[in-house]
């Protein structure tokens, strides 16, 4: 369980998230599932799924090269880790600012409890819950 501190800054930094993505930074995730929990948290700008797309992950980069900056938000686990360690470096070469920071923050601060994007809702949800008693 979070203490009250840790959950409030988790959601200034969703609530900084969510800034981002209304001035048009496209967030980039693994799936839909977490498009969905994003969108339910509030993100309205474009959100760009790495799964279900017919290219290969080099090629869907590539996509991506006219943008300026693009949040990087896969779960954070080992594969995430991965993930996000290989979109940063490539998106680099392309010219695009990769924006992290939300990534490293909210994994520092969720610890062991949510290893994925799509737990997140729910998980903030029960702490609020749990610490309103």
């Amino acid at each position: 369980m979070l203490d009250l501190e840790a959950l409030e800054q988790i959601e200034e930094l969703l609530s900084e998230l969510k800034t981002y993505s209304a001035q048009g930074v496209p967030i980039l995730v693994e799936g839909a599932n977490d498009e969905r929990t994003l969108r339910g948290l509030g993100m309205e700008g474009c959100i760009f799924r790495i799964s279900g797309s017919s290219k290969t992950l080099l090629n869907f980069l590539e996509g991506l090269a006219g943008s300026e900056q693009i949040v990087i938000m896969t779960d954070f686990d080992r594969a995430g880790d991965k993930l996000a360690k290989f979109c940063t470096k490539h998106l680099k070469r392309l010219g695009v600012e990769p924006v992290v920071e939300f990534r490293e923050k909210l994994k520092r601060l969720l610890r062991k409890n949510v290893k994925d994007i799509e737990g997140l809702a729910r998980f903030l949800r029960n702490q609020r819950i749990a610490l309103k008693r």
